[in-house]
Parts: structure tokens; sequence; C-alpha cells
């Protein structure tokens, strides 16, 4: 009788929620933070007294789990997780591409082609046309793929 009373009571809804909202922290995928914020309403209704039964727990459980979790997620995964947009390229350059030296390796055909870059092989793109053993220099980049420029200090105007 212990068991029922503990599972149908309010201090556990809150211990349940607590526990998924923390346990976001070490599983993120902005999934478990919605159940946590239902576990945590049915234990503040439960508290209140406006529901009682462990069948009503569950259901209302479930679905203010799933209407925030369809109607919120969207809106809470760029929160959670940030965003870039709105930021200058410079920003973005964490791995410090940005105006760094290049060698063409393979010949520029309609704009792509290869270079090395700090002894590895990478995609580049550029609008100018450059030949194999020229020198060039990095202005932006997307993904794994580099935008080069036979003009130093070319991305600053971008």
């Amino acid at each position: 009788m212990l068991v029922g009373s503990f599972l149908s009571g309010y201090a556990f809804w809150l211990l349940l929620g607590l526990a998924l909202l923390i346990s976001e922290f070490f599983v993120p995928g902005v999934v478990a933070v919605f159940f946590g914020i239902g576990a945590l309403a049915v234990g503040l209704l439960t508290l209140a007294g406006v529901i009682e039964s462990l069948p009503v727990q569950l259901l209302w459980f479930a679905l203010i789990s799933l209407v925030a979790l369809f109607g919120l997620r969207r809106h809470c995964t760029r929160w959670l997780k940030g965003m870039v947009g709105g930021q200058a390229q410079q920003d973005l350059d964490s791995a410090g591409l940005l105006d760094q030296r290049v060698t063409v390796l393979t010949d520029f055909v309609d704009g792509v082609g290869d270079v090395l870059l700090n002894g590895a092989k990478w995609d580049a793109e550029a609008s100018e046309p450059l030949r194999a053993g020229d020198t060039a220099w990095v202005t932006g980049f997307s993904g794994i793929v580099l935008r080069v420029s036979s003009r130093p200090g070319s991305s600053r105007a971008q």
C-alpha cells in the first residue's frame, strides 16, 4: 500500500520531473525536458489536490508531456542548442581557417578544385581561375568546402 500511495503522490511526480530535467544535461536531445515538465505539472496539480487518482495523474502526465513536446520543442531547440545566425563570419571561425594560405593542387574547373591546407587536401570553390601550384587564401567556408581567392585578406570584405 505504501508503494501505491508513493506512486500516486505528489513527491513521486516532483522527483520524477526533477530527474528528467537533470537527465537532459547528461543525455541531451531536448526530449526529456518536456516529460519533466509534464511530471512537475502533475506533481503540482496533485499537491494542490486538483487530481488524486493514479489513472488521472497518468492521463494528465501524458497529455501535458505530449503537448509540451510537440508544441514547444521546435521553439526550445534553438534556445537550448543555440543558433549561429546573425553572427559575423569572423565569429564563426573557431577552426582558424579564414585568411590561411593554401596551395592549389588541381586546376579549378567551373570554380571547383582542390587545395592543400596544413597538409590536408580540401575541396574548394573560387570565383576566379586558379591553377595547380598557385597560392591562394581562404576567404570563407561552407561545411567542409573552402572558398578561396588569389588575393589575401579578401575575407574581411565579405
